[in-house]
């Protein structure tokens, strides 16, 4: 009896576990060189963590950039603190980044059913553009439609589309001027995300720390030639 009990606790904590929504807000606003990048993370509509990195400053005692962020939960107190990454550390991010793509073939598959099952509720990019000239303002406000058009359409073929785009552009041909805001929002369930991470593992065989080895192996003598 108490094993059935124990096994009925097991069974409804995972699926309550599996069904648990996860809505992710981004914003990026860029207005008068005062650029803020906000990102929202909420949990059964309620629970939420909010990051904002308003300032960005550069650092030159130790040749980094200093990005001041802001985090704020639905439980606790804000909080604010100073992340610097200095230009050699993001490159040795990107690289073992790239590494680890190479490393694991037959992620793409994977990867795709997973993004394929994150649903995007809003998709919004407004931009103002001007620069003192009204020929080169037309002529960039075009390629910026391409840019847009071409990243809507990446957006929605690897997640799933549930909602119509919001894009604008308004073209000043008096002021040098280059605002934008850019703001979407996804919904996955946390299951997606654990199974997502289980068929990882499993194509790795289990052997993520030797990976692991190897990318810093490979890292550190490319630095070291």
């Amino acid at each position: 009896m108490i094993l059935l009990l124990l096994l009925a606790v097991f069974f409804l904590l995972t699926l309550f576990i599996a069904a648990t929504p996860v809505e992710t807000y981004i914003e990026f606003v860029r207005k008068d060189k005062k650029q803020d990048i906000r990102v929202k993370i909420t949990v059964w509509y309620f629970f939420y963590k909010t990051f904002e990195i308003p300032v960005m400053s550069f650092d030159e005692e130790s040749a980094s950039i200093v990005f001041k962020e802001k985090s704020k939960a639905s439980v606790g107190d804000a909080k604010e603190k100073d992340v610097k990454e200095t230009p050699q550390e993001m490159k040795s991010q990107l690289e073992m980044l790239r590494l680890w793509l190479n490393h694991i073939q037959g992620l793409r598959p994977i990867a795709a059913s997973f993004l394929k099952k994150i649903k995007m509720y809003e998709f919004t990019w407004k931009s103002e553009i001007g620069t003192g000239d009204a020929a080169w303002t037309g002529f960039l406000s075009g390629m910026l439609w391409s840019v847009k058009g071409g990243a809507q359409a990446l957006a929605f073929s690897v997640f799933t589309r549930k909602c119509t785009p919001e894009m604008s552009i308004h073209a000043n041909f008096q002021q040098k001027k280059l605002n934008t805001t850019f703001s979407c929002m996804f919904f996955m369930r946390l299951g997606h995300a654990i199974i997502a991470g289980i068929r990882v593992i499993k194509h790795m065989n289990g052997n993520v720390f030797k990976l692991w080895q190897q990318t810093k192996a490979e890292i550190n003598s490319k630095e070291a030639s």
